[in-house]
């Protein structure tokens, strides 16, 4: 599990992390950014997990300029101990 905390001031440290699960459903490989901080490059047909504490994320799924797949982004408002789901179909 790859963690990292988001730089607002609306993010409260929790000692049981949240967990937001990436999933690309896609055979793009789409830079992921959260709050519009780049977190990764995913693979195609890949998943990772995100460690956040609470707060708001903003997560995006930015493809390459030319690509048969699309942006995907949703926000989350993430609690202590509590799991999400960001799927890029």
């Amino acid at each position: 599990m790859l963690g990292l905390s988001a730089c607002q001031d609306d993010i409260l440290e929790c000692d049981d992390k949240a967990t937001i699960v990436i999933v690309n459903n896609t055979v793009c490989t789409p830079e992921i950014l959260v709050n519009g901080d780049l977190f990764l490059e995913m693979n195609p047909l890949d998943s990772v997990e995100y460690a956040a504490d609470a707060g708001t994320y903003d997560l995006r799924a930015k493809m390459a300029l030319i690509s048969a797949c699309v942006d995907s982004e949703e926000t989350f408002n993430t609690e202590c101990g509590e799991s999400y789901r960001f799927e890029v179909n």
